[in-house]
C-alpha cells in the first residue's frame, strides 16, 4: 500500500487490530496507585508511543481515570516517538514541572527509561515482571533507579512516600 494511503488509515487500522486483540484491562492495583498518587498531590500524564489518537483519551474515559491525568503525550499526534527524550519534556511542560521534579513510571528499559533519563527525568521506576526482568540487559543507559515487579509497590518508592 503506498505510504499516503496508509497515513490515512493507519489509527484506524491499528484500533481494529487492538479490538481483534481482546479487551484490554488497567493493570492489577492501577486504579488504587492512580488515585492515591492523585490524592497525595501528584501531577499525573502519561506518555504513549500508542499509535492512535483518541485510544489513551477513551481508555480513560471508560476506567474512569480521565480526571486524575493532567497531560496525555502521544507519539502519533506530536510525531515524536520514545525514546526521543523531547516526548518527556513535553509532558514535564505541560504539567508545568522541570524533568527532575518528575518521576516516570516505565515497563520498557531501552525505550522508555533511555528517553526519560536523557529528559532529566528525576527518577525512573520500571514495571517488571522478574521473569521479563531477567532476559534483560541492565546499562548505565537504562539503569532505573527503581524496580517493581507489583503496580502496588510504586506506592512504596521511598520518593513517593511524602506528600507533595
Amino acid at each position: 500500500m503506498p505510504e499516503e494511503k496508509l497515513r490515512t488509515v493507519c489509527h484506524e487500522l491499528t484500533y481494529q487490530y487492538r479490538q481483534v486483540k481482546g479487551l484490554r484491562h488497567v493493570v492489577d492495583g492501577g486504579v488504587e496507585v492512580i488515585q492515591t498518587l492523585h490524592e497525595r498531590g501528584y501531577r499525573l500524564g502519561i506518555i504513549s508511543n500508542l499509535i492512535g489518537e483518541n485510544e489513551i483519551y477513551d481508555w480513560l474515559r471508560d476506567d474512569g481515570l480521565e480526571q486524575y491525568f493532567d497531560a496525555v503525550i502521544l507519539s502519533s499526534v506530536c510525531h515524536i516517538r520514545k525514546p526521543d527524550p523531547e516526548m518527556y519534556r513535553m509532558g514535564c511542560r505541560e504539567l508545568g514541572l522541570a524533568p527532575s521534579q518528575c518521576v516516570s513510571v516505565a515497563d520498557n528499559l531501552n525505550r522508555d527509561i533511555t528517553g526519560a533519563k536523557e529528559a532529566g527525568i528525576g527518577a525512573n521506576i520500571l514495571f517488571i515482571s522478574p521473569e521479563k526482568l531477567a532476559k534483560k540487559t541492565i546499562t548505565d543507559a537504562n539503569r532505573p533507579e527503581y524496580i517493581v515487579h507489583h503496580f502496588r509497590d510504586i506506592l512504596r518508592v521511598d520518593i513517593l512516600q511524602d506528600d507533595v
